[in-house]
């Protein structure tokens, strides 16, 4: 297959799986009157907790499952690259636009935009997880990629409510130190893979 094939079902892949197939039951979490609504709105944090497995589970299933079916023949090295080049590119465009449409003090920007670029290496870190776990046949791979993403989607959604006791830019803090975590136990995972191929 092409590369630019690959790079746009990574594309694809995003906006089904990060927007268009979660976004609906987060909306029934927090939007549509029901009893599930009035509980999340006396639980916050579970909110967080719900938002992120939700995000995390769609996300990352979702990938594996299109490195299991779609890309399954696609056996080259460069593949997890191309694909998730096409997920976290569309995405870190979307957060830097995000980052230069609010008004920021230079260290603000500054610190935003390096967390940003961390955490388009931390989502390239979770497409290498995914793949590994599909050809290595280990699922607890995917699980710790579900786990990580959930993590990270958790934790922003609570700063965003403003349930964190914390300072402005604790947001991109916590995205510069998560992701630095999720990059080493991906290369150490890819580290080991490589290892049991040999």
């Amino acid at each position: 297959m092409k590369k630019y094939k690959i790079f746009l079902i990574g594309v694809l892949s995003l906006l089904i799986f990060g927007l268009l197939l979660p976004q609906p039951i987060q909306a029934f979490m927090v939007l549509l009157e029901s009893p599930i609504k009035d509980f999340f709105l006396r639980h916050s944090l579970l909110l967080c907790v719900a938002v992120g497995i939700t995000q995390g589970l769609f996300e990352e299933g979702g990938y594996y499952l299109v490195f299991k079916t779609m890309l399954k023949k696609e056996k080259s090295k460069e593949t997890p690259i191309v694909f998730g080049l096409g997920r976290s590119s569309i995405h870190t465009i979307f957060d830097f636009v995000t980052i230069f449409a609010t008004h920021m003090s230079i260290f603000g920007c500054l610190i935003a935009v390096v967390g940003r670029i961390l955490s388009f290496g931390a989502l390239m870190g979770l497409t290498l997880i995914d793949y590994k776990s599909v050809t290595n046949k280990r699922v607890v791979y995917l699980a710790l990629s579900i786990v990580f993403h959930a993590i990270m989607n958790g934790v922003l959604y609570a700063n965003e409510l403003e349930l964190l006791n914390v300072n402005n830019n604790f947001d991109s803090i916590f995205m510069i130190c998560f992701s630095c975590v999720v990059i080493i136990i991906s290369v150490l995972i890819c580290k080991n893979s490589l290892s049991e191929e040999a």
